[in-house]
């Protein structure tokens, strides 16, 4: 099965674990009103961060569950590299592969 939504989900972790360090300081000096330019630079940079970072993961998160809501049979399931060994009638006798009948 192919991983859905992963790489979202990375990339909106990182932007929000960037947020952590970006955003706590200028939002502070913008609400108290000493910002410079800097300062707010760095806020909207952060607010950037903020907003980028929770869409990828919602974009991520709904990849995932998306095809998680699908219903799986053997016509919507994607092959494997084990479909060739796999019998036909799968209530058959297993081939031993040249294995000893146990003595008796």
């Amino acid at each position: 099965m192919k991983p859905k939504g992963t790489w979202q989900i990375a990339v909106g972790s990182i932007a929000l674990a960037a947020t952590v360090f970006v955003l706590p300081m200028p939002l502070f000096d913008v609400f108290s009103g000493i910002a410079g330019q800097g300062a707010v630079a760095l806020f909207v940079l952060g607010l950037g961060l903020l907003v980028g970072g929770l869409g990828f993961v919602a974009v991520g998160l709904h990849k995932r569950s998306r095809n998680l809501r699908t219903a799986r049979s053997y016509d919507t399931r994607e092959p494997s590299s084990a479909d060739e060994d796999r019998p036909v009638n799968p209530h058959a006798v297993p081939n031993t592969y040249g294995a000893l009948p146990p003595p008796g």
